[in-house]
This record gives structure tokens, sequence and C-alpha cells, in this order.
């Protein structure tokens, strides 16, 4: 979500195989060291070296990166460099339109976005499940910076199956998992702070509603918080 002169990410930390199973449990934004820039992605870990790609670009301008951005993708296209189904965000502060969030696709997957193109995505955008009108009602205001919200928000998706976009002919799955990270960039870069952390075992798939799990002082978890 972009304000003034900021942009603000939500992030889990969930990598799993095309049926569910969680597999890992990492940090998946990556931060620029010199510029207001972060990116963030889901699907295949391709995403990742997309990531690592983009923010090796050496540039001296967050401008700089987005056209380089859009010729990596042109290249993608082409078959140049990996294409596995994976989406990725871009945030951060361009030097000409301030606050913005860029964001691309390399599957056809949703009719709005045409693949290995850098869509403007406007000021707010979530790659998580879908939410109804009630549900958004009910979460926390966002206008105060999304760690107001974020716990909540995420707990809300975290508990509907959605489509793995990694592979997106298989069936809805729950995704969301590990835990949940908030990165802010302004002028002075971007920094990531963790949130909330949940007790999902690697080799299982997640399981939002149970009752079982255990932290490392063998406590239940209970959260219950209601609201990336």
């Amino acid at each position: 979500m972009t304000y003034n002169d900021s942009v603000e990410l939500l992030s889990d930390g969930a990598v799993y195989l095309p049926d569910g199973t969680l597999i890992d449990i990492r940090e998946k934004v990556w931060r620029s060291p010199g510029l207001p820039l972060a990116v963030t992605g889901r699907g295949s870990m391709a995403f990742e070296a997309y990531a690592e790609t983009i923010l090796a670009m050496s540039e001296d301008s967050v401008d700089a990166v987005i056209e380089r951005t859009h010729t990596l993708l042109e290249q993608a296209k082409k078959g140049v460099v990996s294409s596995a189904p994976c989406e990725v965000l871009l945030a951060g502060l361009s030097e000409t339109r301030g606050p913005f969030l860029a964001f691309f696709s390399t599957a056809d997957v949703y009719p709005q976005f045409e693949p290995f193109i850098l869509h403007d995505v406007g000021p707010d955008f979530g790659g998580g499940n879908a939410l109804t009108a009630e549900e958004i009602a009910a979460l926390p205001s966002a206008e105060e910076g999304l760690g107001k919200c974020g716990v909540a928000l995420f707990e809300t998706m975290r508990g509907k199956p959605g489509l793995n976009p990694a592979a997106p002919h298989m069936p809805a799955i729950h995704g969301i998992g590990g835990h949940i990270d908030l990165t802010v960039i302004n002028a002075n870069g971007a920094t990531t702070t963790r949130l909330h952390e949940w007790p999902d075992v690697i080799g299982e798939k997640i399981d939002p509603f149970s009752a079982s799990a255990k932290f490392e002082d063998n406590s239940s978890f209970s959260d219950g918080a209601s609201f990336g």
C-alpha cells in the first residue's frame, strides 16, 4: 500500500509444493541496499531469482531499475531467462512518480494482467486470497499503516484456500504461513519487521484451523487474531 511518502508491504514465509505441502519457511522480501526499493513475490521460486536480478541491477535510481525491469521481462517472454510461473511485486519511491507499486506475472492467469508486462497497480494491491466486503469491513483500518491491520488481514486470508500461482491448474490450497513480515520503504531505504509467527510444520500442509500445533515451549497456538 502506498502512503504520502512511503510504501508498506506485507509478506508471509511459506514455501510449499504444488499440493500445498510446506517445505520451507523463509523471508520472502528483498530490499535494495542503496535505493528506496523492495521486491516480493509468490509462486515458483523463480520469483526469488527475479527479485535478486532486479535488485542487482547497477543503477543509481529507482526509475532506471524500473526501465531495466521492462527489458528483463522482454527477455523472459522470449525465453532468454526463466519463465517459471510466478508473480513479482516491486514497491518503492520513484524519482518521478513518488510511492508506487508495480506487478508482473510470468503466467497467463489474470485477464487484467498480460504476462511479462510490468503493470502499475495503483495505491494498493493484494496477492492473497480475495476477501468479501464483510470480511474487509471487519478489519482494522490501514490508514495509519499496515502494522495495525496486518495480522488480522493475514489471519483472515490464511483461513481461505486460494490459487497456487505456481500451479494454477491444481486445486486451491492454504498457502499463507510461517510468519508475517512488514516492510516499510521510505526515503531512508527499506526495513523489514517480523509482525507474527505461526507454528506451521515443515513437511505438512498448512492447517489454519489446527488446535494441536505447539510452540517451542509446548504451548498451544491459540492466537485468534482477526487481521500483507
